[in-house]
């Protein structure tokens, strides 16, 4: 089941459930009769257990990624003086940082779940689930379902050190849906299936990912031969073998510039595509890439990001033109393959940046990057050979990221109709 079927099957449900004889209507919204509305604090105990003074993790939220060590986001823990005043917080408990952000304006509340006990601040407010299935209650918090609820007690404007005005007896009285205990039980344990497939294409995306970047380091520098490929390798000066292309701006005032049928590739494009790019945000006509420095690029050239942000880039599969924040590669077919070439830039960006220069922002030239000397096999086919063994390992990348952002749509639209009892489980 798709994202789109999912949203169309929550519909259905909802509409359903307001005729239902088996809902009732609350403060929360519509849920099943035998589900119960509490307030946080009649299935909670507030934790405000002190720092022991043992050796213990020191954390901290982040909105998108949960509790996170504070060495590793910060370089260094940044409690200083205030690590006595700390919280410790224990395996399965929760936090809330009334800390806003776009992904929770309202704060948000995370479990704790990789560490046996760890420090928080002080400043979140942490409890136990006392009555209830902590499980069910992580899926129940990270969907937001407190937001109405607490957008109505938070004291308009956010306090100097970046905190929601929200005081801890306002949190604790917000109402929260308490299904019976064996429901909860089994909702968890479905929400958790996704869980286990989502965290499992993770770890094979990371795997392949390093996979990747092994077999990168060994091929594209000749320290593993391919079978049946013994010839030698070369030093050339990349404009031996491709020719370095900048780009331009056609002017801005004359509107017969733009709106065309070329693509016209600007750094951002860049960013937000991938190995490949077919389409741009803006296009440029024929009398605006006549009128200007822009270079129309053949399919299959590389387009490499040369100021300020050096090396992102990208193979255009459509005929396009690139603005003057560019050096792209039109590689002769003859000596250099673009596939091989678009991974083997990876080992010569960090030189191009040590070349860039510029007061405003650093710039690579086109001489400079013209001059540097590439190591590459003299035979194209073997370049081919390299470049399709990593092409096809990012392929297989791909398609993991794309099976997990499947999953995980899969799995809020779950939540969606688990957490409020518009799909009701068995148990």
């Amino acid at each position: 089941m798709n994202s789109q079927n999912i949203l169309q099957q929550i519909n259905a449900e909802a509409k359903f459930i307001e005729n239902s004889i088996g809902y009732q209507k609350t403060k929360i919204g519509t849920i099943p009769k035998d589900w119960k509305v509490k307030k946080l604090k009649d299935i909670s105990n507030r934790v405000q257990r002190k720092n022991d003074g043992k050796s213990h993790n020191v954390l901290t939220i982040s909105s998108k990624g949960g509790f996170l060590n504070q060495t590793e986001r910060f370089s260094k823990v940044i409690a200083g003086e205030n690590l006595a005043k700390y919280i410790l917080l224990r395996k399965n408990e929760f936090a809330y940082n009334k800390g806003n952000s776009k992904t929770y304006p309202y704060g948000c509340i995370y479990r704790l779940e990789d560490y046996e006990e760890a420090l928080v601040p002080n400043v979140y407010y942490c409890f136990e689930i006392r009555e209830g299935v902590t499980e069910f209650y992580k899926h129940y918090f990270i969907t937001g379902k407190l937001n109405k609820f607490l957008a109505r007690v938070i004291n308009t404007g956010v306090r100097n050190d970046g905190l929601l005005n929200l005081n801890v007896t306002d949190f604790f009285d917000v109402p929260v849906a308490a299904p019976p205990i064996k429901e909860q039980q089994k909702i968890a344990s479905i929400l958790s299936t996704w869980d286990k497939a989502i965290e499992l294409n993770e770890k094979l995306i990371e795997q392949k990912k390093k996979q990747k970047k092994g077999l990168m380091q060994k091929l594209l520098t000749g320290e593993v031969r391919l079978p049946g490929f013994e010839g030698e390798w070369g030093k050339f000066k990349i404009k031996e073998v491709c020719n370095v292309v900048s780009g331009g701006t056609p002017s801005t005032n004359d509107k017969k510039n733009w709106d065309g049928n070329i693509p016209w590739c600007t750094p951002t494009d860049i960013t937000s595509s991938g190995k490949f790019i077919r389409n741009t945000k803006q296009t440029i006509t024929e009398k605006g890439l006549k009128n200007s420095s822009a270079n129309l690029l053949p399919k299959n050239s590389i387009l490499m990001c040369s100021r300020a942000t050096i090396g992102p880039r990208s193979i255009n599969r459509v005929e396009m033109a690139t603005n003057q924040g560019f050096k792209s590669f039109v590689c002769n077919e003859e000596y250099l393959d673009y596939e091989f070439f678009y991974y083997l830039l990876s080992i010569y960006i960090p030189i191009f940046k040590k070349l860039a220069s510029g007061s405003t922002f650093l710039e690579v030239s086109k001489k400079d990057v013209e001059n540097t000397k590439i190591f590459i096999p003299k035979d194209v086919k073997e370049q081919k050979a390299i470049g399709s063994i990593i092409g096809n390992l990012d392929k297989a990348i791909e398609l993991l990221e794309e099976e997990t952002k499947e999953l995980k749509q899969q799995k809020k639209g779950l939540m969606q109709l688990l957490l409020t009892g518009k799909v009701r489980v068995k148990v």
